[in-house]
Protein backbone atom coordinates (compact mmCIF):
# COMPACT_ATOMS: atom_id res chain seq x y z
CA UNK A 1 0.00 0.00 0.00
CA UNK A 2 1.33 3.42 -0.93
CA UNK A 3 1.23 6.56 1.21
CA UNK A 4 -1.32 9.04 -0.17
CA UNK A 5 0.00 12.77 0.36
CA UNK A 6 -2.70 14.83 1.61
CA UNK A 7 -1.43 18.50 0.29
CA UNK A 8 -1.59 21.68 2.27
CA UNK A 9 -1.59 23.16 -1.19
CA UNK A 10 -5.29 22.15 -1.47
CA UNK A 11 -5.91 22.92 2.18
CA UNK A 12 -8.61 25.60 0.97
CA UNK A 13 -11.14 23.63 0.43
CA UNK A 14 -12.93 27.25 -1.63
CA UNK A 15 -9.35 27.87 -3.20
CA UNK A 16 -8.87 24.44 -4.34
CA UNK A 17 -12.37 24.20 -6.36
CA UNK A 18 -10.95 27.71 -8.08
CA UNK A 19 -7.87 25.85 -8.80
CA UNK A 20 -5.25 28.07 -6.46
CA UNK A 21 -2.83 26.82 -4.19
CA UNK A 22 -2.12 28.17 -0.81
CA UNK A 23 0.97 27.31 1.14
CA UNK A 24 1.40 28.76 4.66
CA UNK A 25 0.49 26.72 7.89
CA UNK A 26 -1.93 23.92 7.37
CA UNK A 27 1.14 21.79 7.08
CA UNK A 28 -0.11 20.34 10.49
CA UNK A 29 -3.94 19.84 9.77
CA UNK A 30 -2.95 18.60 6.42
CA UNK A 31 -0.46 15.59 7.97
CA UNK A 32 -3.32 14.66 10.57
CA UNK A 33 -5.11 13.75 7.28
CA UNK A 34 -2.94 11.74 5.58
CA UNK A 35 -2.00 9.93 9.16
CA UNK A 36 -5.92 9.01 10.33
CA UNK A 37 -6.10 7.67 6.44
CA UNK A 38 -3.13 5.87 6.05
CA UNK A 39 -3.21 4.15 10.20
CA UNK A 40 -7.22 3.18 9.13
CA UNK A 41 -5.65 1.11 6.12
CA UNK A 42 -7.76 3.87 4.24
CA UNK A 43 -11.06 3.18 5.64
CA UNK A 44 -11.43 6.53 5.99
CA UNK A 45 -9.66 8.63 3.04
CA UNK A 46 -9.35 12.47 4.33
CA UNK A 47 -9.00 15.67 2.39
CA UNK A 48 -6.66 18.15 3.51
CA UNK A 49 -9.21 20.78 4.11
CA UNK A 50 -11.39 18.16 6.50
CA UNK A 51 -7.97 18.04 8.47
CA UNK A 52 -8.15 22.11 8.56
CA UNK A 53 -11.57 21.19 9.36
CA UNK A 54 -11.39 18.96 11.97
CA UNK A 55 -8.38 21.51 13.96
CA UNK A 56 -10.89 24.22 14.04
CA UNK A 57 -13.40 22.00 15.78
CA UNK A 58 -10.57 20.18 18.00
CA UNK A 59 -9.23 23.85 18.82
CA UNK A 60 -11.42 26.13 18.41
CA UNK A 61 -9.34 29.02 16.65
CA UNK A 62 -10.26 29.12 13.03
CA UNK A 63 -7.84 28.85 9.95
CA UNK A 64 -7.20 32.11 7.85
CA UNK A 65 -5.96 31.01 4.61
CA UNK A 66 -3.03 33.06 2.59
CA UNK A 67 -2.41 34.18 6.41
CA UNK A 68 0.13 32.81 8.59
CA UNK A 69 -2.29 32.47 11.45
CA UNK A 70 -2.72 28.64 12.65
CA UNK A 71 0.52 26.84 13.46
CA UNK A 72 0.04 23.87 15.32
CA UNK A 73 1.53 22.08 17.96
CA UNK A 74 1.92 18.43 18.43
CA UNK A 75 -0.87 18.49 21.35
CA UNK A 76 -3.09 20.36 18.81
CA UNK A 77 -2.02 17.93 16.10
CA UNK A 78 -3.08 14.83 18.45
CA UNK A 79 -7.09 16.78 19.15
CA UNK A 80 -7.25 17.28 15.47
CA UNK A 81 -6.64 13.32 15.03
CA UNK A 82 -9.33 12.40 17.77
CA UNK A 83 -11.88 14.59 15.88
CA UNK A 84 -10.67 12.33 12.56
CA UNK A 85 -11.62 9.46 14.39
CA UNK A 86 -8.11 8.44 15.24
CA UNK A 87 -5.80 8.42 18.32
CA UNK A 88 -2.41 9.95 18.58
CA UNK A 89 -0.07 9.40 21.63
CA UNK A 90 3.36 10.64 22.14
CA UNK A 91 6.17 7.90 20.89
CA UNK A 92 8.34 6.84 23.79
CA UNK A 93 11.43 5.87 22.04
CA UNK A 94 12.79 5.73 18.57
CA UNK A 95 11.66 1.55 18.75
CA UNK A 96 8.59 2.54 20.31
CA UNK A 97 8.05 4.46 16.94
CA UNK A 98 9.00 1.59 14.48
CA UNK A 99 7.08 -1.39 16.12
CA UNK A 100 3.74 0.91 16.08
CA UNK A 101 4.19 1.49 11.94
CA UNK A 102 5.51 -1.36 11.62
CA UNK A 103 2.48 -2.50 13.17
CA UNK A 104 0.27 -0.40 10.66
CA UNK A 105 0.34 3.34 12.88
CA UNK A 106 1.21 6.32 11.13
CA UNK A 107 3.72 8.38 12.32
CA UNK A 108 3.29 12.47 12.41
CA UNK A 109 6.84 13.76 12.02
CA UNK A 110 7.62 17.16 13.13
CA UNK A 111 10.60 18.92 11.75
CA UNK A 112 12.71 21.71 10.91
CA UNK A 113 12.73 21.28 6.93
CA UNK A 114 15.39 20.76 5.35
CA UNK A 115 18.34 21.04 8.20
CA UNK A 116 20.53 17.85 8.31
CA UNK A 117 18.19 15.94 5.38
CA UNK A 118 19.95 13.19 4.02
CA UNK A 119 21.45 13.48 0.46
CA UNK A 120 19.38 12.58 -2.41
CA UNK A 121 15.71 12.06 -0.31
CA UNK A 122 13.36 14.45 -2.53
CA UNK A 123 10.85 16.80 -0.89
CA UNK A 124 8.84 18.54 -3.26
CA UNK A 125 8.61 20.75 -6.49
CA UNK A 126 7.30 23.30 -4.19
CA UNK A 127 10.44 23.31 -1.48
CA UNK A 128 12.92 22.66 -4.43
CA UNK A 129 11.32 26.30 -5.71
CA UNK A 130 11.77 27.64 -2.58
CA UNK A 131 14.88 26.69 -1.86
CA UNK A 132 16.13 28.61 -5.53
CA UNK A 133 14.60 31.47 -4.54
CA UNK A 134 16.21 31.90 -1.05
CA UNK A 135 19.74 30.49 -2.06
CA UNK A 136 19.54 33.91 -4.46
CA UNK A 137 17.81 35.50 -1.70
CA UNK A 138 19.20 35.09 1.77
CA UNK A 139 20.79 31.03 1.71
CA UNK A 140 20.69 31.54 5.86
CA UNK A 141 16.64 30.67 5.52
CA UNK A 142 18.00 27.39 3.73
CA UNK A 143 20.91 26.36 6.97
CA UNK A 144 17.86 27.88 9.19
CA UNK A 145 14.93 25.90 7.89
CA UNK A 146 11.48 26.22 8.46
CA UNK A 147 9.38 24.79 11.29
CA UNK A 148 7.21 21.88 9.46
CA UNK A 149 4.92 18.77 10.27
CA UNK A 150 5.02 15.73 8.27
CA UNK A 151 3.93 12.26 8.15
CA UNK A 152 4.95 8.33 7.44
CA UNK A 153 4.23 5.22 7.32
CA UNK A 154 5.62 1.40 6.41
CA UNK A 155 4.15 -1.44 4.56
CA UNK A 156 6.07 -4.96 3.45
CA UNK A 157 5.53 -3.69 -0.42
CA UNK A 158 7.31 -0.43 -0.09
CA UNK A 159 9.11 -0.55 3.27
CA UNK A 160 8.95 3.48 4.97
CA UNK A 161 7.29 6.52 3.19
CA UNK A 162 7.84 9.88 4.62
CA UNK A 163 5.17 12.53 2.73
CA UNK A 164 6.03 16.28 2.61
CA UNK A 165 2.32 18.16 2.67
CA UNK A 166 4.20 20.81 -0.08
CA UNK A 167 3.90 17.61 -2.16
CA UNK A 168 1.19 17.96 -5.11
CA UNK A 169 -1.19 15.12 -4.55
CA UNK A 170 -2.69 16.00 -8.18
CA UNK A 171 0.56 15.30 -9.71
CA UNK A 172 1.27 11.74 -10.28
CA UNK A 173 5.22 12.14 -9.28
CA UNK A 174 4.26 13.45 -5.72
CA UNK A 175 0.76 11.96 -5.06
CA UNK A 176 2.75 9.34 -2.61
CA UNK A 177 4.95 9.34 0.17
CA UNK A 178 8.93 9.45 -0.72
CA UNK A 179 10.40 5.40 0.07
CA UNK A 180 12.94 6.36 2.64
CA UNK A 181 15.29 4.18 4.71
CA UNK A 182 14.66 3.87 8.46
CA UNK A 183 18.14 5.41 9.27
CA UNK A 184 16.97 8.12 6.50
CA UNK A 185 13.44 9.09 8.35
CA UNK A 186 15.17 9.23 11.86
CA UNK A 187 17.83 12.14 10.20
CA UNK A 188 14.93 13.69 8.95
CA UNK A 189 13.67 13.19 12.67
CA UNK A 190 16.13 14.78 14.17
CA UNK A 191 16.36 17.89 11.69
CA UNK A 192 15.34 19.91 15.15
CA UNK A 193 18.69 19.40 16.74
CA UNK A 194 20.60 22.44 15.70
CA UNK A 195 17.35 24.30 17.77
CA UNK A 196 17.06 21.65 20.76
CA UNK A 197 20.66 20.99 21.37
CA UNK A 198 19.98 17.24 21.87
CA UNK A 199 19.03 14.31 19.71
CA UNK A 200 14.92 14.58 19.19
CA UNK A 201 14.06 12.15 17.22
CA UNK A 202 11.26 10.12 19.22
CA UNK A 203 10.11 13.45 20.91
CA UNK A 204 9.42 14.91 17.96
CA UNK A 205 7.04 12.38 16.94
CA UNK A 206 3.54 11.17 17.51
CA UNK A 207 2.17 7.47 16.86
CA UNK A 208 -1.53 7.53 15.31
CA UNK A 209 -3.76 4.55 15.15
CA UNK A 210 -7.41 4.47 13.92
CA UNK A 211 -10.03 1.11 15.25
CA UNK A 212 -10.44 0.07 11.66
CA UNK A 213 -6.99 -0.77 10.93
CA UNK A 214 -5.72 -4.80 11.08
CA UNK A 215 -2.18 -4.84 12.67
CA UNK A 216 0.22 -5.87 10.04
CA UNK A 217 1.04 -9.29 10.79
CA UNK A 218 4.84 -9.31 9.51
CA UNK A 219 5.62 -6.77 11.91
CA UNK A 220 5.30 -9.07 14.94
CA UNK A 221 8.71 -10.89 15.10
CA UNK A 222 10.19 -7.47 14.40
CA UNK A 223 8.66 -6.30 17.70
CA UNK A 224 9.33 -8.98 19.82
CA UNK A 225 12.83 -8.22 18.86
CA UNK A 226 13.36 -4.73 19.28
CA UNK A 227 10.73 -3.71 21.70
CA UNK A 228 8.97 -6.72 23.50
CA UNK A 229 7.22 -4.22 26.02
CA UNK A 230 5.44 -1.76 23.84
CA UNK A 231 1.90 -1.26 23.96
CA UNK A 232 0.47 -0.78 20.76
CA UNK A 233 -3.47 -0.26 20.46
CA UNK A 234 -4.78 -3.41 19.26
CA UNK A 235 -7.45 -3.65 16.48
CA UNK A 236 -11.16 -3.78 17.10
CA UNK A 237 -12.38 -5.46 14.11
CA UNK A 238 -10.88 -7.04 10.50
CA UNK A 239 -11.43 -4.19 8.03
CA UNK A 240 -11.31 -5.50 4.64
CA UNK A 241 -8.56 -3.78 2.20
CA UNK A 242 -10.15 -0.94 0.25
CA UNK A 243 -10.54 -1.95 -3.62
CA UNK A 244 -8.96 0.22 -6.64
CA UNK A 245 -11.00 1.80 -9.04
CA UNK A 246 -12.09 -0.39 -11.78
CA UNK A 247 -9.53 0.26 -14.64
CA UNK A 248 -7.22 1.92 -12.84
CA UNK A 249 -3.68 0.07 -11.61
CA UNK A 250 -1.41 2.36 -9.18
CA UNK A 251 2.26 1.57 -10.21
CA UNK A 252 4.57 0.68 -7.82
CA UNK A 253 7.49 2.49 -7.02
CA UNK A 254 9.65 0.65 -9.15
CA UNK A 255 7.51 1.56 -12.35
CA UNK A 256 7.46 5.04 -11.13
CA UNK A 257 11.19 5.47 -10.88
CA UNK A 258 11.77 3.92 -14.74
CA UNK A 259 9.27 6.02 -16.07
CA UNK A 260 11.17 8.85 -14.24
CA UNK A 261 13.83 7.67 -16.27
CA UNK A 262 12.72 7.67 -19.17
CA UNK A 263 11.87 11.26 -19.19
CA UNK A 264 15.51 12.05 -18.40
CA UNK A 265 17.34 14.58 -21.00
CA UNK A 266 19.61 11.64 -22.43
CA UNK A 267 20.91 13.57 -25.08
CA UNK A 268 22.01 16.40 -22.76
CA UNK A 269 23.60 14.14 -20.03
CA UNK A 270 25.36 12.05 -22.85
CA UNK A 271 27.24 15.37 -24.32
CA UNK A 272 28.04 16.48 -20.35
CA UNK A 273 29.50 12.83 -20.07
CA UNK A 274 31.58 13.25 -23.35
CA UNK A 275 32.85 16.54 -22.27
CA UNK A 276 33.87 15.44 -19.10
CA UNK A 277 35.24 12.06 -20.43
CA UNK A 278 37.63 14.32 -23.04
CA UNK A 279 38.81 16.04 -20.59
CA UNK A 280 39.83 13.41 -18.27
CA UNK A 281 41.64 11.68 -21.11
CA UNK A 282 43.49 15.17 -21.67
CA UNK A 283 44.67 14.83 -18.23
CA UNK A 284 45.60 11.42 -18.58
CA UNK A 285 48.37 12.14 -21.34
CA UNK A 286 50.68 12.80 -19.77
CA UNK A 287 51.10 9.57 -18.22
CA UNK A 288 53.46 7.14 -19.78
CA UNK A 289 51.94 3.39 -19.35
CA UNK A 290 48.65 2.27 -20.06
CA UNK A 291 48.09 2.06 -16.28
CA UNK A 292 48.68 4.94 -15.46
CA UNK A 293 46.26 6.78 -17.94
CA UNK A 294 43.65 4.89 -17.00
CA UNK A 295 44.16 5.55 -13.23
CA UNK A 296 44.64 8.85 -13.78
CA UNK A 297 41.69 8.80 -16.15
CA UNK A 298 39.15 7.50 -13.17
CA UNK A 299 41.08 9.91 -10.76
CA UNK A 300 39.85 13.16 -12.96
CA UNK A 301 36.25 11.81 -12.99
CA UNK A 302 36.45 11.62 -9.22
CA UNK A 303 37.86 14.23 -8.45
CA UNK A 304 35.91 16.81 -11.37
CA UNK A 305 32.23 15.31 -10.95
CA UNK A 306 30.21 13.31 -8.43
CA UNK A 307 29.49 10.31 -10.27
CA UNK A 308 30.97 8.40 -7.79
CA UNK A 309 28.91 10.37 -4.92
CA UNK A 310 25.65 8.90 -7.39
CA UNK A 311 27.11 5.55 -7.34
CA UNK A 312 28.16 5.08 -3.66
CA UNK A 313 24.11 6.50 -2.76
CA UNK A 314 22.66 4.08 -4.84
CA UNK A 315 24.66 0.91 -3.29
CA UNK A 316 24.04 1.82 0.03
CA UNK A 317 20.35 2.81 -0.66
CA UNK A 318 19.61 -0.62 -2.09
CA UNK A 319 21.51 -2.77 0.21
CA UNK A 320 19.86 -0.42 2.86
CA UNK A 321 16.45 -0.49 1.28
CA UNK A 322 16.76 -4.17 0.50
CA UNK A 323 18.07 -5.75 4.26
CA UNK A 324 15.14 -3.75 5.95
CA UNK A 325 12.62 -5.19 3.79
CA UNK A 326 14.13 -8.61 4.38
CA UNK A 327 14.14 -8.44 7.96
CA UNK A 328 10.55 -6.38 8.44
CA UNK A 329 9.18 -9.94 6.38
CA UNK A 330 11.34 -12.28 8.69
CA UNK A 331 13.00 -13.73 5.28
CA UNK A 332 16.44 -15.25 6.17
CA UNK A 333 19.08 -13.24 4.57
CA UNK A 334 20.60 -16.31 3.51
CA UNK A 335 17.65 -18.03 2.66
CA UNK A 336 16.05 -15.82 -0.05
CA UNK A 337 13.73 -17.94 -2.25
CA UNK A 338 12.42 -16.81 -5.48
CA UNK A 339 9.28 -14.87 -4.80
CA UNK A 340 11.15 -12.99 -1.70
CA UNK A 341 13.83 -12.66 -3.75
CA UNK A 342 11.78 -10.51 -5.88
CA UNK A 343 9.92 -8.48 -3.93
CA UNK A 344 13.36 -7.26 -1.88
CA UNK A 345 15.14 -6.97 -5.11
CA UNK A 346 12.21 -4.47 -6.19
CA UNK A 347 12.12 -2.55 -3.19
CA UNK A 348 15.45 -2.23 -3.34
CA UNK A 349 16.23 -1.44 -7.25
CA UNK A 350 13.30 1.67 -6.52
CA UNK A 351 15.10 3.25 -3.96
CA UNK A 352 18.69 2.71 -5.61
CA UNK A 353 16.66 4.42 -9.33
CA UNK A 354 15.60 7.53 -7.06
CA UNK A 355 19.08 8.25 -6.24
CA UNK A 356 19.95 7.83 -9.95
CA UNK A 357 16.70 10.19 -11.17
CA UNK A 358 17.94 12.86 -8.72
CA UNK A 359 21.66 12.96 -9.85
CA UNK A 360 20.27 13.23 -13.61
CA UNK A 361 18.30 16.29 -12.62
CA UNK A 362 19.90 19.11 -14.18
CA UNK A 363 18.62 21.07 -11.03
CA UNK A 364 20.04 18.82 -8.45
CA UNK A 365 23.47 20.06 -6.97
CA UNK A 366 23.32 16.83 -4.94
CA UNK A 367 25.44 15.09 -7.77
CA UNK A 368 26.42 15.80 -11.01
CA UNK A 369 27.63 14.74 -14.63
CA UNK A 370 28.83 17.86 -15.48
CA UNK A 371 32.38 18.91 -14.58
CA UNK A 372 32.67 20.51 -11.12
CA UNK A 373 33.03 24.15 -11.43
Amino acid sequence: MQYRVKSQLYADAEAQQKGAKQVLDDCTWSSCAAAVSWASGYTVDYTAAQGVAAFEKATGRKDKQGVSDAGGSLKEAAQTVAVLGGKARYAKSWADAVAAAKAGAALMVWVQQPVGYPSGVAISKWHDGWRRYWTKKDAKKITDGYGHMTSAGWCADHGWQWACPTRDEKVAAEKFGVPVTEEQLKQIANSKVKAKKVAVDYKCLLIVTHPGKVAAPVATPVVAQVAPTINVEAPRKPVEAPKVESGTKTPSQLDVAVKALEKVDWASIGAKGLALAGSAAEAAKKEKTTVGKISAWFKYIAANSKIDEMILDAVRTFLTVSISVALGLGIPLLDINGGDFRLVLSAGLASALQVIVKALDPSSTDYGVQKKK
